[in-house]
């Protein structure tokens, strides 16, 4: 078997011989013959196969694909907003006004010829929400590359690469002017349809009071997610805390009972004060028990969560003209 036939095979594994096709021009019998060497691929196929998947076709005619990538880049080209939390404070936390707690950015993932996988990456990250929604709709009606690309050109930008596994998808910008990057990675869903977004991780460098490295979850959507912040920040959290309190209750009831309740001689001798100050030993004992417990080492996005998140992506408001 040929090298152009393997990676045929792959690519109608990927997507199925119908979905090549469709994407080619040519009959599904014709891609059928071609797997099977009953006729040889003609430069036109060749061509079309080459812009429907962005796929170099010396690699493609004389060396093994890498299984564990994407063929083509094109079902992720698009414009993203992006929800983070801002990350100003130290060790997480955050302001009570919502509006000082979420960020904003934009992200716009393009085809470039030059590039063996055909994408290239643009991101700006900006503080204000209405910012964002004009910067989105600004992109979304660009109607070339350059003209996207000039859009960024007037704003803080950062410029990257994507790349991708059967289950991941990694993106990874750089800013010259401030020396700043980021790294994403978000779930690679099974799909031959386009990317709409998800919820994924970002590592970065906090802007505050000390540029020390920071990762947080983070959103990535075409869509307009029509829900109020609060929702989205609440969807942002490592975790919610489920603290069982019954046996540090018991215990508490149980030693105020012996100091206070139950006749005794230790209880009798002891002053309010140092009363006081056992009760107070105890829950911070307790306190200190809980919150060691609850400590978050690390945090997984998960199915549950991905399905929460998709579904606001889904139901979001388009903004301008896109793809």
């Amino acid at each position: 078997m040929s090298n152009f036939q393997k990676n045929l095979r792959v690519l109608a594994d990927k997507y199925t011989q119908k979905y090549i096709a469709d994407c080619t021009g040519f009959s599904q019998s014709s891609i059928n013959n071609y797997l099977t060497k009953s006729s040889e691929p003609s430069i036109q196929f060749l061509i079309a196969l080459k812009n429907a998947f962005g796929i170099c076709l010396d690699d493609f005619l004389f060396a093994e694909i890498d299984t564990h990538e994407e063929i083509s880049y094109d079902r992720f080209v698009g414009n993203y907003i992006v929800y983070y939390y801002n990350n100003n404070s130290y060790k997480g936390e955050v302001h009570n006004n919502l509006s000082n707690t979420l960020n904003y950015g934009v992200i716009s993932i393009i085809k470039e010829k030059y590039l063996d996988k055909n994408v290239i990456v643009y991101g700006s990250f900006v503080k204000d929400k209405s910012e964002a929604i004009k910067l989105l709709k600004d992109l979304n009606s660009a109607t070339t590359n350059e003209d996207i690309v000039n859009i960024y050109k007037v704003n803080n930008y950062y410029k990257g690469d994507l790349k991708t596994t059967d289950q991941s998808i990694f993106i990874d910008l750089y800013n010259k002017t401030n020396g700043d990057q980021c790294y994403f990675i978000f779930n690679n869903p099974p799909s031959v349809t386009n990317y709409q977004g998800g919820v994924g991780t970002v590592n970065t460098v906090a802007r505050g009071r000390e540029h020390n490295p920071c990762i947080q979850f983070i959103i990535m959507s075409q869509k307009l997610i029509d829900k109020p912040d609060g929702e989205i920040y609440e969807c942002l959290k490592f975790d919610d805390i489920n603290v069982n309190l019954d046996d540090a209750v018991k215990d508490i009831v149980g030693l105020f009972k012996r100091l206070y309740a139950d006749k005794n001689e230790i209880a009798e001798s002891l002053t309010e004060n140092q009363k006081i100050a056992i009760l107070q030993n105890k829950l911070e004992y307790h306190f200190n028990e809980i919150i060691e417990a609850n400590i978050f080492r690390f945090a997984k996005v998960s199915n549950k969560e991905d399905d929460m998140i998709y579904k606001l992506i889904k139901e979001g408001i388009d903004v301008g003209e896109n793809r």
